[in-house]
């Protein structure tokens, strides 16, 4: 996993290391960290079923004992200040808004030079997207200007175009599967059931040939 791999490359106490991760989902990040390098984690999500397994793949794991998983809003979780020693935000697109403001954000969270990891992307060839969802998006160059604009220090960047493409596929496939089974059971919502199918189509081809898949690690300014 790129974000087990990049955090490895930072050499962290394995005891003392304590990590928050904003959109924990079902824990896979997290049980890694804690697995792996022996970290202990925060994982927050609103989704009470997704901490649930969380919850379960910690404990089959077992590191039960160094994963924390809780049921909040990450929009008002950041509200107040933290010092973790690094801060993970994967998969959740513009959810702080630009780039610039999820970096404002998620420094809050963490010490002085502690680290953010973010999973999203920048735009192949476009200046903007002007569909909802996609208005955070810009150019590499934007983006990067976006992520140390308070002078903080990007320290890596990994493409995961391949990667992103590969998820999308399975995703699709997914979706496609379980609205041919819901359409039989609710032929009355097969028109509705198209629709969400189509939409999800457009987003998957949108994702594809506009943007590229970034992962970026970047250590926040020391206060001197």
């Amino acid at each position: 996993d790129e974000i087990l791999e990049m955090t490895r490359t930072l050499h962290l106490d394995s005891g003392n290391t304590r990590v928050l991760d904003l959109g924990c989902g079902k824990g896979a990040v997290s049980v890694q960290l804690a697995s792996n390098l022996g970290f202990q984690v925060t994982g927050i999500d609103i989704m009470p079923a997704f901490l649930e397994e969380a919850r379960k793949k910690a404990r089959e794991y077992k590191v039960g004992n160094l994963c924390i998983f809780r049921e909040e809003d990450i929009l008002e979780y950041v509200r107040e200040s933290r010092d973790f020693d690094l801060v993970i935000l994967a998969s959740l697109g513009g959810i702080f808004g630009s780039l610039k403001n999820t970096v404002a954000q998620m420094r809050t969270q963490i010490r002085s030079g502690g680290y953010m990891v973010i999973d999203d992307g920048f735009l192949k060839n476009e200046k903007s997207l002007q569909r909802i969802g996609y208005e955070h998006y810009r150019t590499h160059q934007e983006s990067i200007e976006e992520l140390t604009r308070f002078g903080d220090h990007l320290i890596q960047e990994v493409n995961t175009t391949g990667v992103s493409l590969k998820i999308n596929e399975e995703y699709l496939r997914k979706i496609k599967n379980r609205g041919s089974e819901l359409k039989e059971i609710h032929p009355e919502l097969a028109e509705d059931i198209e629709a969400y199918i189509s939409r999800q189509q457009e987003d998957c081809r949108i994702i594809d040939e506009k943007l590229e898949g970034a992962l970026w690690l970047l250590q926040k300014k020391t206060h001197l």
